[in-house]
């Protein structure tokens, strides 16, 4: 064999490590039904758990999920201490801050009270004289984030904000329609609490990945492309509807 063989030879042994390391991915540990811990199996579960599993391994991907609280998941991704992240509201901050890819599935976005709350509203601004829960480190639609409210962000989950609003802690709630729904029932309030007004908007919802890292995004890319076509996406979705 040539030198040139040889070399050649030493450097696809080089790189197949880096080809077969698993990437390690990063979530929420308290969003349900889309990523949370399973009390049974101790293991990343959840809609979009998933459907990111389903992505990755389509792309023949290798690779870890690991659940943080929201804040921490992020400050991960910036210090690229993980590839990539899941899931993200496609804001024009989140998409000059990460490289996003998708969306891998649409939310819908509402505001949800208690049955004696407030009756309705026209605008944002009819809400200012209550106080509306957020959830810290959160991103809702860009109108609400800048919406001159009484915002409440003490929750750090979407169960510890609907706790609140049970609780009377706060007049409004902000959030994801089917989670909040989802919780309710969960906590054994869905009669006591309600949809406020009509949507706020139907979100897309992405996964991050560090803002130069374009081969791997596309790698993500490609295998959503897959899912997509082989109807594996589909049927997650209805699984969870």
């Amino acid at each position: 064999m040539s030198l040139a063989h040889l070399g050649l030879l030493g450097l696809l042994l080089l790189a197949m490590p880096a080809l077969a390391a698993p990437w390690v991915v990063a979530s929420d540990e308290a969003f349900p039904p889309y990523a949370y811990l399973d009390t049974k199996t101790r293991q990343p579960a959840g809609m979009d758990t998933e459907i990111v599993r389903a992505v990755l391994e389509a792309a023949s991907q290798p690779y870890q999920i690991q659940l943080y609280p929201w804040e921490r998941v992020k400050k991960m991704l910036d210090f690229k201490q993980v590839d990539m992240a899941y899931q993200f509201v496609g804001t024009p901050e989140r998409m000059e801050k990460y490289r996003l890819v998708g969306p891998i599935r649409n939310g819908v976005t509402v505001l949800m009270t208690r049955r004696d709350g407030p009756a309705d509203y026209q605008t944002l601004e009819d809400l200012s004289p209550y106080i509306v829960g957020t959830v810290l480190g959160f991103s809702y639609t860009e109108t609400f984030d800048k919406a001159a409210l009484k915002k409440d962000a003490g929750a750090t989950s979407p169960l510890q904000l609907v706790q609140k609003l049970i609780a009377r802690r706060v007049d409004v709630i902000i959030g994801d329609k089917a989670q909040l729904l989802y919780l309710a029932r969960e906590l054994g309030a869905e009669k006591d609490l309600r949809i406020l007004g009509q949507p706020l908007a139907e979100v897309p919802r992405y996964v991050g990945f560090p803002k130069d890292e374009a081969i791997k995004a596309q790698r993500f890319a490609d295998g959503l492309e897959k899912i997509r076509r082989d109807g594996t996406l589909d049927k997650i979705l209805s699984k969870w509807q």
